[in-house]
Protein backbone atom coordinates (compact mmCIF):
# COMPACT_ATOMS: atom_id res chain seq x y z
CA UNK A 1 0.00 0.00 0.00
CA UNK A 2 0.95 3.27 -0.80
CA UNK A 3 1.80 5.72 1.88
CA UNK A 4 -0.53 9.26 2.00
CA UNK A 5 3.02 11.40 3.10
CA UNK A 6 6.40 9.55 2.72
CA UNK A 7 9.87 11.63 3.60
CA UNK A 8 12.97 10.08 2.11
CA UNK A 9 16.45 10.84 3.15
CA UNK A 10 16.01 14.12 3.99
CA UNK A 11 17.94 16.50 5.51
CA UNK A 12 17.48 20.06 5.78
CA UNK A 13 20.38 22.51 7.10
CA UNK A 14 20.56 26.02 8.32
CA UNK A 15 23.70 28.51 7.94
CA UNK A 16 24.37 30.50 10.91
CA UNK A 17 27.23 32.71 12.77
CA UNK A 18 28.47 29.18 14.39
CA UNK A 19 28.71 27.59 11.01
CA UNK A 20 25.87 24.97 9.29
CA UNK A 21 23.55 23.30 11.65
CA UNK A 22 21.90 20.20 10.10
CA UNK A 23 18.89 20.11 11.82
CA UNK A 24 17.47 17.33 10.33
CA UNK A 25 19.69 14.31 8.86
CA UNK A 26 18.43 11.69 6.13
CA UNK A 27 15.19 10.98 8.08
CA UNK A 28 12.80 8.24 6.41
CA UNK A 29 9.29 8.51 7.46
CA UNK A 30 5.96 7.63 6.03
CA UNK A 31 2.16 7.95 7.54
CA UNK A 32 -0.40 5.64 5.62
CA UNK A 33 -4.00 6.63 5.27
CA UNK A 34 -6.20 6.53 8.60
CA UNK A 35 -3.40 6.29 11.05
CA UNK A 36 -1.41 8.52 13.71
CA UNK A 37 1.94 8.59 13.46
CA UNK A 38 3.85 10.22 16.67
CA UNK A 39 7.22 11.76 16.38
CA UNK A 40 9.01 12.15 20.32
CA UNK A 41 11.86 13.45 21.37
CA UNK A 42 13.30 16.43 23.42
CA UNK A 43 13.40 19.77 22.39
CA UNK A 44 16.02 20.72 19.47
CA UNK A 45 15.94 16.98 18.11
CA UNK A 46 14.65 18.49 15.05
CA UNK A 47 10.64 17.67 15.28
CA UNK A 48 9.05 20.71 14.19
CA UNK A 49 11.79 21.45 11.17
CA UNK A 50 10.83 17.97 9.70
CA UNK A 51 6.90 19.25 10.04
CA UNK A 52 7.78 22.61 8.35
CA UNK A 53 9.37 20.51 5.48
CA UNK A 54 6.34 18.43 5.16
CA UNK A 55 4.66 22.07 4.71
CA UNK A 56 7.19 23.82 2.80
CA UNK A 57 7.16 26.31 5.18
CA UNK A 58 11.20 26.77 5.85
CA UNK A 59 12.60 29.98 4.37
CA UNK A 60 15.08 29.08 2.10
CA UNK A 61 18.17 30.86 3.40
CA UNK A 62 18.76 30.43 5.93
CA UNK A 63 17.21 27.01 5.70
CA UNK A 64 18.65 24.61 2.71
CA UNK A 65 17.22 21.47 1.32
CA UNK A 66 20.13 19.55 1.09
CA UNK A 67 18.60 16.40 -0.06
CA UNK A 68 15.34 14.23 0.24
CA UNK A 69 11.95 13.44 -1.48
CA UNK A 70 8.67 14.73 0.36
CA UNK A 71 6.00 12.55 -1.90
CA UNK A 72 2.40 13.37 -1.45
CA UNK A 73 -0.66 12.07 -3.21
CA UNK A 74 2.12 11.04 -5.89
CA UNK A 75 3.89 14.37 -5.87
CA UNK A 76 7.35 15.58 -4.71
CA UNK A 77 6.48 19.00 -2.20
CA UNK A 78 9.89 19.86 -2.86
CA UNK A 79 9.74 20.23 -6.46
CA UNK A 80 6.04 21.84 -6.69
CA UNK A 81 5.96 25.77 -7.76
CA UNK A 82 4.94 27.64 -4.66
CA UNK A 83 1.29 28.37 -6.25
CA UNK A 84 0.52 24.62 -6.56
CA UNK A 85 2.01 23.89 -2.90
CA UNK A 86 -0.09 26.82 -1.90
CA UNK A 87 -3.45 25.23 -3.42
CA UNK A 88 -2.20 21.73 -1.08
CA UNK A 89 -1.33 23.77 1.83
CA UNK A 90 -3.75 23.87 4.40
CA UNK A 91 -6.50 22.09 2.13
CA UNK A 92 -4.88 18.57 1.63
CA UNK A 93 -2.80 19.18 4.38
CA UNK A 94 -3.69 20.66 7.60
CA UNK A 95 -1.25 21.71 10.33
CA UNK A 96 -2.03 22.64 14.12
CA UNK A 97 1.20 24.95 14.69
CA UNK A 98 3.12 25.04 18.29
CA UNK A 99 3.08 29.14 19.37
CA UNK A 100 -0.52 29.97 18.81
CA UNK A 101 0.47 33.31 20.98
CA UNK A 102 2.33 33.97 17.38
CA UNK A 103 0.81 32.18 14.57
CA UNK A 104 -2.72 33.83 14.85
CA UNK A 105 -2.81 37.03 12.72
CA UNK A 106 -3.51 39.64 15.26
CA UNK A 107 -5.13 42.30 13.31
CA UNK A 108 -7.91 39.76 12.02
CA UNK A 109 -11.08 38.58 14.08
CA UNK A 110 -10.32 34.87 15.09
CA UNK A 111 -13.41 34.04 12.90
CA UNK A 112 -11.79 35.64 9.83
CA UNK A 113 -8.92 34.15 10.31
CA UNK A 114 -10.84 30.46 9.74
CA UNK A 115 -13.48 31.86 7.75
CA UNK A 116 -10.90 32.75 4.81
CA UNK A 117 -8.96 29.53 4.81
CA UNK A 118 -12.55 27.95 3.91
CA UNK A 119 -13.13 30.59 1.33
CA UNK A 120 -9.71 29.96 0.03
CA UNK A 121 -9.79 26.33 -0.42
CA UNK A 122 -13.59 25.10 -0.09
CA UNK A 123 -15.05 27.60 -2.93
CA UNK A 124 -17.73 28.85 0.03
CA UNK A 125 -19.72 31.97 -0.02
CA UNK A 126 -19.19 34.04 2.67
CA UNK A 127 -22.54 33.43 4.57
CA UNK A 128 -21.92 29.59 4.60
CA UNK A 129 -18.51 30.14 5.26
CA UNK A 130 -19.19 31.67 8.54
CA UNK A 131 -21.74 28.72 9.58
CA UNK A 132 -18.73 26.32 8.29
CA UNK A 133 -16.35 28.70 10.54
CA UNK A 134 -19.63 28.45 13.77
CA UNK A 135 -19.11 24.55 13.47
CA UNK A 136 -15.50 24.33 13.88
CA UNK A 137 -15.75 26.61 17.17
CA UNK A 138 -17.88 24.38 18.63
CA UNK A 139 -16.53 21.55 17.55
CA UNK A 140 -13.21 22.63 19.34
CA UNK A 141 -15.17 23.16 22.92
CA UNK A 142 -14.97 27.27 22.66
CA UNK A 143 -17.60 28.58 24.64
CA UNK A 144 -20.15 31.26 23.53
CA UNK A 145 -19.05 31.06 19.97
CA UNK A 146 -21.33 33.46 18.80
CA UNK A 147 -19.32 35.97 20.58
CA UNK A 148 -15.69 34.43 20.06
CA UNK A 149 -15.76 34.44 16.14
CA UNK A 150 -15.85 38.34 16.24
CA UNK A 151 -13.38 38.64 19.20
CA UNK A 152 -9.36 39.49 18.37
CA UNK A 153 -6.68 36.90 19.49
CA UNK A 154 -5.04 38.98 22.18
CA UNK A 155 -9.00 38.56 23.12
CA UNK A 156 -8.87 35.41 24.24
CA UNK A 157 -6.31 32.81 26.68
CA UNK A 158 -3.70 30.68 25.55
CA UNK A 159 -5.79 27.40 25.65
CA UNK A 160 -8.65 29.10 23.44
CA UNK A 161 -6.14 30.59 21.06
CA UNK A 162 -4.70 26.77 20.52
CA UNK A 163 -8.46 25.57 19.65
CA UNK A 164 -8.41 28.31 16.88
CA UNK A 165 -5.37 26.96 15.83
CA UNK A 166 -6.99 23.22 15.60
CA UNK A 167 -10.22 24.26 14.44
CA UNK A 168 -8.84 26.12 11.63
CA UNK A 169 -6.29 23.37 10.29
CA UNK A 170 -9.50 20.64 10.29
CA UNK A 171 -11.60 23.09 8.74
CA UNK A 172 -10.83 21.99 5.09
CA UNK A 173 -10.93 18.89 6.30
CA UNK A 174 -7.57 17.74 5.37
CA UNK A 175 -6.41 14.40 4.29
CA UNK A 176 -3.51 14.71 6.41
CA UNK A 177 -2.93 16.98 10.05
CA UNK A 178 0.06 17.76 11.05
CA UNK A 179 -0.06 18.18 14.93
CA UNK A 180 2.70 20.22 16.70
CA UNK A 181 2.59 19.92 20.27
CA UNK A 182 -1.94 20.23 19.74
CA UNK A 183 -2.80 20.33 23.47
CA UNK A 184 0.24 22.20 24.84
CA UNK A 185 -1.95 25.14 26.49
CA UNK A 186 -4.77 23.25 27.23
CA UNK A 187 -6.39 21.50 30.60
CA UNK A 188 -6.72 17.79 31.05
CA UNK A 189 -10.42 18.28 30.34
CA UNK A 190 -10.16 20.25 27.12
CA UNK A 191 -6.89 18.06 26.23
CA UNK A 192 -9.21 15.20 26.34
CA UNK A 193 -12.00 16.38 24.40
CA UNK A 194 -9.10 17.97 21.79
CA UNK A 195 -7.96 14.08 21.28
CA UNK A 196 -11.33 12.45 20.90
CA UNK A 197 -11.98 15.28 18.54
CA UNK A 198 -9.06 14.54 16.36
CA UNK A 199 -9.15 10.65 16.79
CA UNK A 200 -13.06 11.00 15.60
CA UNK A 201 -11.65 13.10 12.53
CA UNK A 202 -9.61 10.13 11.59
CA UNK A 203 -11.92 7.58 11.72
CA UNK A 204 -14.82 9.59 10.12
CA UNK A 205 -12.60 10.90 7.30
CA UNK A 206 -9.83 8.25 7.19
CA UNK A 207 -7.50 11.64 7.76
CA UNK A 208 -3.66 10.71 9.04
CA UNK A 209 -2.28 12.35 11.66
CA UNK A 210 1.50 13.39 12.31
CA UNK A 211 1.39 13.80 15.85
CA UNK A 212 4.67 15.72 17.39
CA UNK A 213 4.48 15.44 21.27
CA UNK A 214 6.50 15.17 24.63
CA UNK A 215 3.65 13.33 26.17
CA UNK A 216 4.18 10.11 26.51
CA UNK A 217 0.77 9.45 27.66
CA UNK A 218 -0.77 11.21 24.55
CA UNK A 219 1.20 8.87 22.70
CA UNK A 220 0.79 5.75 24.44
CA UNK A 221 -3.27 6.49 24.20
CA UNK A 222 -3.65 8.03 20.48
CA UNK A 223 -0.50 6.47 18.04
CA UNK A 224 -0.68 3.13 16.14
CA UNK A 225 3.15 3.97 15.35
CA UNK A 226 6.19 5.69 17.28
CA UNK A 227 9.09 7.51 16.00
CA UNK A 228 11.52 8.46 18.33
CA UNK A 229 13.67 11.16 16.81
CA UNK A 230 17.33 12.72 18.31
CA UNK A 231 19.53 14.85 16.91
CA UNK A 232 17.85 15.57 13.53
CA UNK A 233 17.91 11.46 13.14
CA UNK A 234 15.03 8.57 13.40
CA UNK A 235 16.92 6.76 16.13
CA UNK A 236 13.81 4.08 16.23
CA UNK A 237 10.81 3.27 14.95
CA UNK A 238 7.80 0.83 15.91
CA UNK A 239 4.14 0.24 16.53
CA UNK A 240 3.21 1.85 19.74
CA UNK A 241 2.72 -1.56 21.83
CA UNK A 242 5.88 -2.54 20.81
CA UNK A 243 7.43 0.51 22.15
CA UNK A 244 6.22 0.85 25.45
CA UNK A 245 6.78 -2.97 26.06
CA UNK A 246 10.02 -3.76 24.47
CA UNK A 247 12.02 -0.34 24.17
CA UNK A 248 15.18 -0.74 22.15
CA UNK A 249 17.08 2.40 22.19
CA UNK A 250 18.83 3.93 25.11
CA UNK A 251 17.66 7.11 24.28
CA UNK A 252 14.20 5.31 23.71
CA UNK A 253 14.57 4.01 27.25
CA UNK A 254 15.96 6.88 28.65
CA UNK A 255 12.90 8.77 27.25
CA UNK A 256 10.71 6.24 29.21
CA UNK A 257 12.58 6.12 32.41
CA UNK A 258 12.23 10.15 32.96
CA UNK A 259 8.34 9.64 32.76
CA UNK A 260 7.09 10.20 36.84
CA UNK A 261 5.01 7.01 37.59
CA UNK A 262 2.77 5.86 40.25
CA UNK A 263 5.31 4.29 42.15
CA UNK A 264 6.19 7.11 45.02
CA UNK A 265 9.29 5.26 45.95
CA UNK A 266 10.76 5.19 42.12
CA UNK A 267 12.62 7.77 41.78
CA UNK A 268 12.88 9.63 38.62
CA UNK A 269 15.84 8.50 36.03
CA UNK A 270 17.03 11.68 33.97
CA UNK A 271 19.08 11.38 30.61
CA UNK A 272 22.39 13.13 31.64
CA UNK A 273 23.87 15.99 29.58
CA UNK A 274 21.65 17.47 26.74
CA UNK A 275 20.79 17.27 22.85
CA UNK A 276 24.11 18.53 21.00
CA UNK A 277 24.41 21.59 19.14
CA UNK A 278 23.66 20.89 15.47
CA UNK A 279 26.46 22.82 14.17
CA UNK A 280 28.82 20.77 15.81
CA UNK A 281 27.85 17.23 16.55
CA UNK A 282 29.74 14.18 18.02
CA UNK A 283 31.10 11.64 15.49
CA UNK A 284 29.67 8.46 15.06
CA UNK A 285 26.56 7.99 17.08
CA UNK A 286 25.24 11.53 18.57
CA UNK A 287 23.51 10.09 21.30
CA UNK A 288 27.16 8.45 22.40
CA UNK A 289 28.03 11.11 25.06
CA UNK A 290 25.19 10.48 26.73
CA UNK A 291 24.95 6.85 26.65
CA UNK A 292 25.81 3.97 29.16
CA UNK A 293 26.02 1.86 26.98
CA UNK A 294 28.43 3.05 24.40
CA UNK A 295 30.61 0.90 22.71
CA UNK A 296 33.72 2.36 20.85
CA UNK A 297 32.74 1.71 17.73
CA UNK A 298 29.32 4.36 18.98
CA UNK A 299 32.26 6.99 18.70
CA UNK A 300 33.67 6.50 15.45
CA UNK A 301 30.92 4.96 13.29
CA UNK A 302 27.32 6.26 12.71
CA UNK A 303 24.62 3.31 13.08
CA UNK A 304 22.52 2.30 10.15
CA UNK A 305 18.68 1.21 10.81
CA UNK A 306 18.90 -2.80 12.72
CA UNK A 307 15.67 -4.94 13.28
CA UNK A 308 15.15 -5.60 16.79
CA UNK A 309 15.74 -9.10 17.20
CA UNK A 310 12.82 -11.25 18.07
CA UNK A 311 10.65 -7.66 17.98
CA UNK A 312 7.60 -7.05 15.98
CA UNK A 313 7.38 -6.24 12.43
CA UNK A 314 8.36 -2.63 11.35
CA UNK A 315 10.36 -2.32 14.81
CA UNK A 316 13.85 -1.27 14.19
CA UNK A 317 16.45 0.87 15.88
CA UNK A 318 19.82 2.62 14.78
CA UNK A 319 22.03 1.63 17.44
CA UNK A 320 25.51 -1.08 17.11
CA UNK A 321 24.22 -2.67 20.17
CA UNK A 322 21.86 -4.73 17.67
CA UNK A 323 24.77 -5.53 15.55
CA UNK A 324 27.04 -6.98 18.55
CA UNK A 325 23.72 -9.18 19.57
Amino acid sequence: MQSLLSIENLTVSFDTEDGTARAVRGVDLHVDRGETLALVGESGCGKSVTALSAMRLISTPPGRFESGRIAFGGKDLLTLPETEMGRIRGNDIGMIFQEPMTALNPIMTVGDQIQEAIQLHQDKGEEEARALTLEMLRKVAIPSPERRIDQYPHELSGGMKQRVMIAMAISCQPSLLIADEPTTALDVTIQAQILELLNALREETRMALLLITHNLGIVAETADRVAVMYAGKIVEEAPVEALFESPAHPYTRGLLNSVPRDDPGRPLEPIPGAVPNPSDLPPGCAFHPRCGDALPRCRRDVPVRLPVAGGRPGHWTACWLYAER
